[in-house]
């Protein structure tokens, strides 16, 4: 009976075993989810688990980690028992170094020295000597011949001591300077034609006066007041009476002969305006130190002196007394407002001052 008693607590004691078992291994997953949560923050204090109470659910969504600012890194500073890098260097290798730098610019600079030995005695050589010098006038107006030839232009260039090292190594602007103390040329450029020829362009001064020197030699004029030439050089027609008077030297000559040709552009303008032309009766037009006009008239019948303005009326009233004093017209003279008129008809007459037309003035020789 004892036995069969004792085996029956057995076999009910047995059952509590896996309680025990589950509950050991209850608490072993709960500390291990307390070491996995821990140092994670929570909002609310979780309750204190037992054997007999069942694990709250985990949220799927993991909680936001905390971001912590990033630090700044100093800069390390190099060990100075740290060796440096031409110290890693041995000295072989730092003068293998220099010692191919320098070969590569000796190399080099022969190289260039060669070239320009060689480009010197090529540049040199026939083949750049001077075979031809193509001349051109742009401005040049059709049907009007220029009054240098090609030819005197070549020539100019060919004197040039520049040219006898060939078309390559010409000094372009020393033929061009050379080529504009030619007084006839305003403007000059010069170009080259590889292998052997040279390209001038030439503008020539355009003739709008003749002017008489002081050395009573005749020449031309331009829009500047510049003389240049003779006169035949002239290519416009009738020869217009020369000027005299115009600066042939000194700083401001350009000027003052630029303010003349001007006036004598009137004065031609005013002349010729209507009929009959008046300028055909002019021999020569000189100009005083004022600028005014002094008209000297064909077949020595005096001068005429006409101021700066006003140019044909004034000539004309002179014209008329002249006309009247020829005629020995005494009455014209006296509607004219000439005194001692009986004289003027024996006395050869000097000049005829109209500057005033009211009242001219006749000067007679002394």
């Amino acid at each position: 009976m004892a036995s069969g008693r004792k085996r029956k607590r057995q076999v009910v004691d047995e059952p509590a075993e896996p309680e025990l078992e589950e509950e050991e291994e209850g608490e072993q997953e709960d500390e291990a989810l307390e070491v996995e949560e821990e140092g994670e923050p929570e909002d609310e204090p979780r309750p204190r688990r037992t054997a007999k109470t069942r694990a709250p659910k985990r949220s799927a969504v993991a909680p936001v980690p905390r971001q912590k600012a990033a630090r700044k890194e100093m800069p390390r500073r190099r060990d100075p028992r740290q060796p440096s890098l031409f110290s890693r260097m041995g000295p072989e290798k730092v003068s293998r170094t220099a010692t191919r730098t320098i070969g590569s610019i000796l190399l080099s600079l022969l190289a260039i020295g060669g070239l320009v030995v060689l480009f010197q005695l090529f540049a040199g050589s026939r083949f750049f000597a001077l075979k031809g010098v193509d001349v051109v006038w742009p401005a040049a107006k059709p049907g009007v011949a220029p009054i240098l030839s090609a030819g005197d232009v070549e020539e100019i260039v060919r004197r040039q001591p520049t040219m006898t090292r060939g078309v390559l190594k010409a000094d372009l602007e020393q033929i061009r300077e050379e080529l504009k103390r030619n007084p006839l040329m305003r403007e000059v450029e010069v170009a080259r034609l590889l292998p052997d020829r040279l390209r001038v362009s030439v503008i020539e001064r355009q003739p709008v006066a003749l002017a008489r020197r002081n050395d009573s030699l005749i020449v031309c004029v331009d829009d500047d007041g510049v003389m240049f030439g003779e006169a035949k050089n002239w290519r416009k027609g009738a020869t217009p009476p020369p000027i005299k008077g115009l600066a042939e030297g000194g700083d401001d000559a350009k000027e003052i002969n630029g303010r003349l040709i001007t006036t004598y552009k009137k004065l031609m303008a005013e002349l010729d305006r209507t009929e009959p032309p008046l300028s055909s009766q002019i021999d020569e037009i000189w100009f005083d130190k004022n600028a005014d006009v002094r008209l000297v008239l064909t077949n020595k019948r005096g001068a005429v002196l006409v101021g700066a303005d006003d140019f044909r009326t004034r000539l004309n009233v002179a014209l008329d007394i002249l006309a009247a004093i020829s005629r020995k017209d005494l009455d014209t003279l006296n509607v004219l407002r000439i005194g001692d008129a009986e004289r003027l008809l024996s006395e050869k007459i000097n000049y005829v001052n109209v500057i005033d037309p009211k009242r001219p003035i006749v000067g007679l020789d002394e």
